[in-house]
């Protein structure tokens, strides 16, 4: 991209034969230069998406008509892990400083928000604050999340997601701590669908009462924001107890239920919610860890209507919901 070892050792500040060192792989850039170097290939990849597509700001091209525009405000090296997560779907927009995000948000039209902790110093915050402020923005989703791990404890991250949402985001994701509780690619669906969600989902037509239960307060909190997004009312529970005991108070039409919970399983809440004549007609929807054919049948068997794997997707679930 530099055109070749000394003109990139030229752009970065150190010599040469560091460089060759990094390519070599017997030693690794520090982390400013690591930054630079990413810097480099976004600033390449943007280029070459506004050259093959020159009138993608005026919206004049068939590609941009089919491909909505998502501001990612983060670090570089943020940026680089979601648009990875990302694909290419989207009209990917980074923007690294507050003043290039707010440019990129007054020079054109954008669908979705995405910004993260690491903006430009902990900017998030503020930059919500900018895009709710600004009437042309002020309903564009804005999604928050955590790409890079912090040092930030459970209660502060918790703090974080609330402030977040008292602010106008519509959801905040916490990438490395969903990875970690299970898996980067079960982080990477969850935060795939709250970006796809806020670009394609209108509210229902019918929106329904839904009630999620799940232990796993990221994959609950998640999954209740991408449906309410998708126009419907959501009720939270914490567990199999919390879930049958807001239920017949809440009545409702859906049930989506984790089966892997303490105390009270996803097996045994189906089983006493069939019981009950407020769950005879409720759709249930169980989600699992895995799909063992003993498993799925256990599940048919304890009253539930339909099963899916975790991680599941968004589209999939409101397929199975009643029309």
């Amino acid at each position: 991209m530099k055109g070749g070892r000394e003109k990139l050792a030229q752009h970065l500040g150190v010599p040469p034969h560091e460089v060759g060192e990094w390519i070599a792989a017997k030693s690794f850039p520090p982390q400013a230069v690591f930054e630079k170097v990413l810097e480099i290939i976004l600033e390449a990849h943007q280029k070459k998406f506004s050259a093959a597509t020159p009138d993608l700001a005026a919206g004049s091209t068939a590609q941009q008509a089919t491909k909505p525009a998502v501001l990612l405000a983060d670090s570089p090296e943020a940026c680089a892990i979601l648009a990875n997560i990302l694909g290419d779907e989207l009209a990917l927009l980074p923007a690294h400083t507050f003043a290039d995000a707010a440019r990129i948000l007054g020079a054109g039209h954008v669908d979705v928000i995405v910004c993260g902790q690491h903006f430009e110093g902990s900017q998030m915050f503020r930059f919500l604050e900018h895009a709710k402020a600004d009437g042309r923005t002020r309903h564009t989703p804005f999604i928050c999340c955590r790409a890079l791990p912090t040092k930030l404890r459970e209660t502060a991250l918790a703090a974080m997601r609330e402030a977040c949402e008292a602010l106008g985001a519509v959801a905040y994701v916490d990438l490395p701590g969903i990875a970690q509780k299970a898996g980067s690619e079960a982080a990477a669906v969850e935060f795939r669908d709250a970006v796809k969600a806020a670009v394609k989902f209108t509210p229902a037509k019918q929106p329904m009462r839904i009630l999620v239960a799940d232990d796993n307060e990221d994959s609950l909190h998640t999954l209740s924001v991408l449906l309410e997004m998708a126009g419907h009312e959501v009720q939270k529970a914490e567990g199999g107890t919390e879930a049958l005991e807001i239920a017949p108070a809440c009545r409702p039409d859906v049930m989506v239920v984790d089966i892997g919970m303490p105390e009270v399983s996803g097996y045994t809440v189906a089983r006493q919610a069939r019981a009950e004549p407020w769950g005879e007609a409720v759709v249930l929807i169980a989600l699992t860890g895995s799909g063992r054919p003993a498993e799925i049948r256990r599940a048919f068997q304890s009253g539930f209507d339909h099963h899916f794997t975790k991680p599941v997707k968004l589209e999939h679930l409101l397929a199975v919901l009643p029309a």
